[in-house]
């Protein structure tokens, strides 16, 4: 697969994410969490809480494994023993969204979105104390989308994609919004036009990376004003199957490597010049992500994950 070595090959896998640390690796099924201990591959912990599970994050020194699921409930569990520590879940007075949600330094207070009755809202949560939740955003426009991106650690601040009905009420308008984890302060970032299905930001080399519906790939400069360079990745030699859409992509974090994953094909391109260089049809792909340490290529599917031995050089 992908010309790379299989390390280890799981059951359905909807999403496999590894600690810090690099000591655990779990992946969600259907109706469970499975949990295995890297140097050994046996199975250290089987968690059928939440059922569904959906978005999997450890805590940034790997003593928690947060667990959340399309219905808005979130389970914690320690990972010494993994006993269950903490869960909270969707409710009258707290409506919490299906989708990825942020951990903070303190392994027990996270940003989530909630929905109003304008759409989402950002809300910092006391997972100890649900009583102590903060509502971050007041938005008024109608269906509004908030959607997780990733943790920036040199401005102490988390990512989102902010979208909404403009007032004419024909089109959504999208923008970057960052919160600062501290202070909970806000700043927004847009381009005039530019719309995106995800995006991320790559600190290596200052820019933004944006994928696009078209199968297209888009560099932004670090005051998201510019457009860098663009490129169709489903063309020529590249063809895409009929229906075929975006599910999920990443970046390796010594910037060299971006990996696009489709539900029918995962490429990995080369961020220099965007080469692909390794593509593959793979049915049902859902998610592709590189371990930190850039050992692995972790890669989920409906019907199996693989842990692959990443040889790109």
């Amino acid at each position: 697969m992908l010309q790379m070595n299989i390390i280890k090959k799981l059951k359905t896998s909807f999403e496999i994410k590894m600690s810090n640390g690099h000591g655990l690796l779990c992946h969600t099924m259907g109706s469970k969490t499975i949990v295995y201990d890297i140097k050994s591959w046996e199975k250290v912990a089987e968690l059928v809480k939440p059922k569904n599970p959906g978005d999997l994050v450890f805590s940034r020194n790997d003593d928690y494994l947060y667990i959340k699921n399309a219905l808005g409930t979130l389970c914690v569990y320690d990972t010494d023993t993994f006993q269950l520590v903490k869960k909270i879940q969707s409710n009258k007075s707290l409506k919490l969204t299906e989708g990825r949600f942020a951990i903070t330094k303190d392994p027990f207070k996270i940003f989530d979105t909630v929905m109003d009755k304008n759409g989402d809202q950002l809300v910092a949560i006391n997972i100890d104390n649900i009583g102590d939740t903060k509502v971050i955003t007041k938005y008024e426009e109608k269906i509004t989308i908030i959607n997780y991106h990733q943790y920036i650690p040199s401005c102490d601040s988390h990512l989102y994609t902010l979208s909404y009905v403009n007032k004419a009420g024909n089109m959504y308008e999208y923008k970057l919004m960052k919160i600062k984890e501290s202070t909970h302060e806000i700043s927004l970032l847009s381009h005039p036009g530019l719309i995106w299905l995800s995006v991320i930001y790559d600190p290596i080399h200052d820019v933004y990376i944006v994928m696009q519906e078209n199968y297209k790939i888009i560099i932004v400069d670090s005051s998201f004003t510019r457009v860098l360079r663009e490129k169709a990745l489903l063309s020529g030699k590249n063809e895409r199957k009929p229906g075929m859409y975006f599910t999920y992509f990443h970046m390796s974090s010594d910037g060299k490597y971006i990996v696009v994953t489709y539900d029918e094909m995962i490429l990995i391109l080369r961020f220099e010049d965007f080469e692909v260089l390794r593509m593959e049809y793979i049915s049902n792909a859902c998610f592709a992500e590189f371990s930190d340490d850039h050992q692995y290529l972790l890669v989920g599917t409906w019907r199996n994950g693989y842990v692959l031995e990443n040889n790109l050089q």
